[in-house]
């Protein structure tokens, strides 16, 4: 897929980014990097892929990016792919990267190659170059970000790249002449480089780049102890000393091997920021029309990392000792050179590994070619009036303002001047322009001080008129407790009177309730009394009748009586006695005649006194009807009365609990007073030494 646009190799994580312009003066290509926004974004055109931003923020907000995802999610899917691996696995997964082939074939790989074996054949393809063709100058291209900063920055250097392929690209293309069953299958890049994305983008070799990073994240997640897979080797032949190919200088080791004595013409160099710096000089020499006199080294064998593959960008060991990551590697080569016949036979090793290389190399098969991507770096260069003003934008006026501090992370500030000028900057990231803004601050804020001391000065004389306010307050505060005070007094005393006299109105309620009681029994027996003398009455009156009978009998006894005396007179001595006994029964009649009068008289006399009595009865009697219809008024007006003491009683205890929260209120309000003095005092103190502090920054400014 060869395209000017190239695939993403880090990834910004917004979140994370504090626009610190870390990742800026770490990159050996700098404009790359946008930071005319409120986060650094990075743009993947310019990008060279070496990964020094990823261990330079600190902030984590710069990540690889790779396919391992895809490459499980295929190895889920159960697709045809087969895995390559390069040496740095031994570094990686020591005493454990056979194991890893046997993960990878139980995962579903189909087989697994060795990119050492791909390394061999690097090796090969070179020494057979610069023996047949005598470059003058030739760049060992085993690194993509390297090859990329070429085609990018220093498009006059790709003539140099030596024309052939990566390791990487060697044991690709040859499982595909050599190993015809693997022709349609995908293939899984298992490396230490993020760059290596570009590289199958630009030759369409290889579908997946899965980072060791990732690699070992992955197994870290899944819980996969690799120890317990079975060690298998690779399915191509062995390589030889190419197992130390991700070391520095592992490609001349290699070749000393072919070519004894390259090291003497052979520049070795790796690091950001060795390599590049070293290109673009080289660039100038040849530019310059120089390198044609032993200027330049016949071999450049150079990485962009700095520990070489084995702490490359897509490893977890950027700060793992260099010793520490050589020593697998070194054990590694021991190994298969034994399985050549030992270190001591290197005559034998060389031709028996010739033998073993040249069933797999053909003359053109691993040639590589490159494009010029220099359109990508469309940077525009302002000239010296465009210059000037951008230095203008910058508060920079001259020389003593150019301060090359790097703290914008381009290394001078007319690298600076040009990232802004091509929108990939701010000025605000200027330490210069930060400073210029301050020293205005500064003098905005004398003059703000000045005004702030005016106004100070002011606010105290405000806070003194404030104080007596507060003062005269206070004296009011304290007259309207002492008032309250003598209020709540009379109030309480008031309230308990009418407590008490609720009491008493209480106790007289039910003495008036007796008294109505007793009327209602008075009035009750008053009518029986005059029931009963109405009934004595009745019975007087038949006394009377009865007398009057008496009397008519009375009469007509004497009547008989003085009959029976002239019948005995008539009788003469023998009506005698007869006579006698009418004379007896004469006076029995008169005497009870007599009788029946007084008796007459008598009950007429009762009959005038219980008429009398009754009609007095009668009147007594709605008298008290009267008298309790009164009572019962006064009753019902005592219990309205006592009902209205309650209401007043209940209210008076309101009235004092509002007393209490009211004194309350009012030592709230004391004390409220004594801490607003102490503030205002702590305030007038503030403003003192904040007059005291602008006097001193005036004195100290002039």
């Amino acid at each position: 897929m060869k395209t000017n646009v190239l695939a993403p190799v880090i990834r910004v994580d917004e979140e994370k980014c504090v626009n610190c312009q870390a990742c800026i003066a770490a990159c050996p290509v700098k404009y790359c990097n946008n930071g005319a926004g409120e986060k650094l974004t990075v743009n993947h055109d310019l990008c060279i892929g070496c990964g020094n931003c990823i261990h330079a923020c600190t902030h984590h907000a710069r990540l690889i990016v790779d396919d391992s995802a895809a490459f499980f999610s295929a190895l889920d899917k159960r697709e045809k792919v087969i895995a390559v691996v390069a040496p740095a696995v031994a570094s990686n997964f020591p005493g454990l990267y056979l194991n890893l082939n046997g993960y990878l074939k139980f995962r579903g790989a189909e087989a697994v190659f060795d990119v050492s074996f791909g390394a061999e054949l690097t090796v090969f393809s070179y020494v057979k170059y610069i023996k047949e063709k005598h470059p003058s100058f030739c760049i060992a291209q085993p690194c993509p970000a390297i090859v990329t900063y070429i085609e990018i920055y220093h498009p006059e250097l790709i003539p140099y790249l030596a024309p052939a392929d990566s390791p990487m690209l060697h044991i690709i293309k040859m499982i595909r002449e050599y190993h015809p069953q693997y022709k349609n299958h995908k293939i899984a890049v298992i490396s230490p480089c993020i760059a290596k994305r570009r590289e199958f983008d630009e030759t369409d070799l290889g579908d997946y780049n899965v980072t060791f990073a990732a690699l070992y994240e992955y197994l870290e997640q899944q819980k996969v102890n690799l120890a317990s897979f079975k060690a298998l080797e690779y399915d191509n032949p062995p390589a030889e000393r190419a197992v130390t190919f991700s070391m520095p200088g592992g490609l001349l080791i290699t070749a000393e091997r072919d070519s004894p004595g390259i090291g003497r013409v052979t520049r070795k160099i790796e690091g950001v920021h060795a390599i590049y710096p070293y290109l673009a000089d080289a660039a100038k020499t040849i530019s310059s029309g120089g390198g044609k006199n032993g200027e330049l080294p016949l071999l450049v064998d150079c990485l962009n990392c700095e520990k070489g593959c084995n702490g490359g960008t897509g490893t977890r060991n950027s700060e793992t000792p260099m010793d520490k990551l050589e020593a697998p590697i070194w054990k590694r080569r021991a190994e298969v050179e034994a399985k050549y016949g030992g270190s001591k036979s290197t005559a034998r090793n060389q031709k028996k590994v010739f033998k073993v290389l040249s069933r797999c190399w053909k003359p053109g098969l691993y040639h590589r070619s490159y494009r010029d991507l220099s359109q990508n770096y469309s940077l525009k260069i302002p000239d010296d009036g465009e210059l000037a003003e951008v230095y203008k934008s910058l508060r920079k006026y001259g020389e003593q303002d150019i301060y090359d501090c790097n703290t914008c992370g381009y290394g001078s500030c007319r690298s600076m001047a040009v990232a802004i000028f091509n929108g990939l900057n701010r000025p605000e990231n200027c330490h210069h322009y930060g400073l210029s803004l301050i020293e205005e601050d500064r003098e905005t804020i004398d003059t703000l001080n000045h005004s702030l001391n005016t106004q100070v000065e002011q606010s105290l004389g405000f806070m003194k008129g404030i104080n007596g306010l507060i003062d005269d307050l206070n004296d009011q505060i304290v007259r309207q407790a002492a008032a309250i005070e003598e209020s709540s007094a009379a109030i309480e005393e008031m309230v308990a009177t009418i407590n008490n006299t609720a009491v008493m109105a209480q106790k007289k309620q039910d003495a008036i309730q007796d008294l109505v009681d007793n009327v209602e029994q008075g009035r009750s027996s008053m009518h029986e009394t005059i029931e009963a003398v109405g009934a004595i009455s009745r019975g007087v009156e038949g006394v009377g009748s009865t007398i009057k009978v008496i009397g008519s009998i009375a009469a007509n006894t004497n009547l008989l009586s003085m009959n029976a005396a002239i019948e005995a007179a008539h009788a003469g001595e023998a009506g005698r006695g007869f006579a006698v006994v009418a004379g007896e029964i004469r006076r029995l009649s008169e005497t009870t005649r007599e009788n029946s009068r007084n008796i007459a008289n008598t009950l007429t006399g009762i009959i005038d006194g219980i008429n009398t009595t009754t009609a007095r009865s009668s009147a007594t009697d709605a008298l008290i009807g009267t008298m309790a219809e009164e009572i019962n008024s006064f009753a019902n007006t005592m219990t309205e009365l006592i009902n209205s003491l309650g209401e007043l009683s209940i209210g008076s205890r309101e009235i004092s609990t509002a007393l209490v929260l009211l004194r309350e209120h009012a030592e709230a309000i004391k004390t409220g007073y004594h801490d607003m003095m102490d503030k205002t005092r702590d305030l007038e103190l503030s403003m003192q030494s904040i007059t005291a502090i602008g006097e001193t920054e005036e004195a100290e400014a002039r």
